[in-house]
């Protein structure tokens, strides 16, 4: 783990840390806000940082998703003008893939939560490395 000779983090730090994932770090701030500087441990800095990452991540996603596919819905409706049926599937299979890569971005959300409630660092690669480095 990247901080072995910390402490145990409390139940509290736990919870909110947790909770972090499915606010989009909103109620880690208000513990910021209430707690002062002083409260803040590495491990709920850690999941604090980590949630706003992959809250904005699956955001950015989600309004790109959405743009791309009402593009290529429309791409779509003139193909299938020509060839019916095919933009029907095509825009079946885009539908499914982006439902596909949201679900796996929920995932990661819920599993940070679990880890955060067990007191374990949650490794996501590429953001977890990201955190640590801006944790420094």
């Amino acid at each position: 783990m990247p901080w072995t000779n910390e402490s145990q983090p409390t139940v509290l730090e736990r919870v909110i840390a947790g909770v972090c994932y499915m606010t989009a770090g909103l109620a880690g701030l208000l513990y910021i806000v209430i707690s002062g500087r002083s409260g803040q441990s590495p491990f709920f800095r850690f999941h604090f940082l980590q949630a706003i990452i992959v809250s904005i991540i699956g955001l950015l996603l989600s309004w790109a998703g959405g743009v791309l596919f009402t593009i290529l819905g429309k791409l779509l409706g003139m193909v299938d003008a020509a060839a019916p049926g095919v933009g029907t599937q095509i825009a079946f299979w885009l539908g499914m893939t982006l439902d596909v890569v949201m679900k796996a971005g929920f995932l990661l959300l819920v599993y940070g939560m679990i880890f955060a409630f067990l007191g374990k660092y949650a490794e996501i690669p590429f953001i977890s490395n990201l955190v640590r480095q801006q944790m420094r």
